[in-house]
């Protein structure tokens, strides 16, 4: 009876792990590069299609070069984050990478290439 109730209360445990963990599980959503040049402007956008608020990060890059990154945020439910640079002066490839909190599946992140100082997006390509 003593090992049936230990084997319990370590299976109740282990779980009780396993679902804490997911909670914090990060994972990496990236878009591919586009072609950036200034005066245009260059935005990395996120948004948190799941019902609860999540923490993310969001960085754009070049050549391996992190041109921004924010500090951990909490994204609320059904919220965008946006984070814009101007094109480089000469043109460059530049990309967006998201660090997010729980599955990839509870996000929808976009690479945005739109005119200054406030124009519609003309280019918008999908974060996988």
């Amino acid at each position: 009876m003593k090992s049936i109730l230990l084997t319990t209360l370590l299976l109740s445990f282990v779980q009780l792990n396993a679902e804490s963990d997911h909670s914090n599980k990060m994972e990496m959503l990236a878009t591919p590069t586009l072609w950036a040049l200034a005066p245009d402007m260059f935005a990395c956008n996120l948004t948190n299609v799941d019902h609860t608020a999540h923490k993310i990060r969001v960085r754009i890059i070049s050549n391996g070069k992190v041109l921004l990154e924010s500090k951990t945020l909490s994204l609320e439910p059904r919220h965008t984050s946006n984070h814009k640079i101007t094109g480089p002066t000469k043109g460059g490839p530049l990309y967006c990478e998201f660090i997010v909190e729980g599955d990839k599946d509870e996000y929808r992140g976009v690479a945005v290439l739109y005119h200054a100082p406030s124009g519609s997006d003309f280019v918008a390509v999908a974060a996988e």
